[in-house]
């Protein structure tokens, strides 16, 4: 237990210090009166229709997760949405995205299945969020064919290890008995007892991959998946309204690819300064105000924030839960 902790405070604190560089580089040439006359003088009523859409999109989540769960255990939306809101917060205040890892365990613990298939069910929510979001970048990319070429080759890599992971996820369920004998023996290495430990959460977590068995849920999460991704840009959308910007639409899109792309870097809790450098980026990107970059990206992230952190914190309360709690637990038990 004392060396996870250890290897979790290193974690965040080379998190930390790469939100710290990007916060500079984001940050560094800005003139902090004209970012402060910038947030006042922005229109805050359009942010409202910005949280509704970001809370819709997480019911989204929350339903499509249904599909992936189901072959495992009928669970209701409730259920769903509530682990979702939790696992989003914890991601928002902890660090090495561990908030995967709390959704995982707040399903598990309330409906009594396997934490380890409820994560394998994450693993494949987020393989379908890749290849989404990369459809509408792609198509994003066709209106601003200009744009440099490192996102487009950072979007060729993402695609290349969403494909690689599901390949293996799809190997791994089909040919489940040959996979479980190959770990088995990659698992002797290790002393009997964590061999043991390990083989039973493997055939747990290969449990969740039953949704691979039925190919019309597969397309339908798929289409689900690209619908959810479009009601997150089209939220973005209405913070540029916020400060009178009007670019075409799909320039939220592209907003959108390049700040999902930025997150992927190890960051502190909440992609602190990675989301808010991904903003400025965009913005000369896209050729926009840059004046208006850094106040956007302060109310963009802080919309998405706060009102996740605050539901998840609620449902966290009310399933009476601690992320203390949590922590040491998952660190004992599967």
């Amino acid at each position: 237990m004392d060396r996870g902790r250890l290897n979790m405070k290193k974690k965040f604190i080379i998190g930390a210090l790469i939100s710290l560089v990007f916060l500079y580089l984001a940050f560094r040439k800005v003139d902090y009166s004209e970012l402060w006359d910038a947030l006042k003088g922005a229109n805050y009523w359009w942010i409202f229709p910005n949280i509704a859409l970001v809370i819709l999109s997480m019911w989204m989540r929350a339903y499509r997760w249904k599909f992936m769960v189901n072959p495992i255990k009928k669970v209701g939306m409730g259920s769903l949405f509530s682990s979702v809101m939790i696992g989003f917060m914890a991601n928002n205040v902890l660090p090495a995205r561990l908030g995967e890892f709390v959704r995982a365990y707040s399903l598990g613990t309330k409906e009594g299945i396997s934490r380890s298939a409820t994560f394998a069910t994450i693993i494949i929510e987020r393989i379908f969020d890749g290849f989404s979001l990369l459809l509408i970048l792609w198509l994003s990319l066709l209106m601003y064919p200009k744009l440099p070429t490192w996102i487009r080759q950072a979007s060729n890599l993402f695609l290349l290890i969403n494909i690689v992971t599901l390949g293996l996820l799809v190997l791994i369920e089909v040919k489940r008995e040959f996979a479980l004998k190959l770990f088995k023996l990659i698992f002797r290495v290790l002393p009997t007892s964590l061999s043991s430990r390990a083989e039973e959460i493997l055939e747990k977590f290969i449990s969740g991959l039953k949704v691979f068995r039925n190919v019309p849920s597969l397309l339908w999460i798929l289409a689900w998946s690209i619908f959810l991704w479009v009601m997150v840009g089209i939220s973005n959308y209405f913070i540029f309204l916020a400060f009178d910007q009007q670019p075409a639409i799909f320039a939220s899109f592209i907003l959108l690819g390049v700040v999902s792309l930025a997150v992927m870097l190890p960051s502190s809790p909440g992609f602190v300064g990675t989301f808010h450098a991904a903003c400025v980026a965009s913005f000369l990107i896209l050729n926009l105000n840059e004046s208006v970059s850094r106040p956007f990206s302060i109310i963009l992230h802080a919309s998405q924030y706060i009102p996740v952190t605050l539901l998840g914190l609620y449902y966290l309360k009310k399933e009476h839960l601690s992320l203390k709690t949590i922590e040491s637990d998952s660190m004992r038990k599967e």
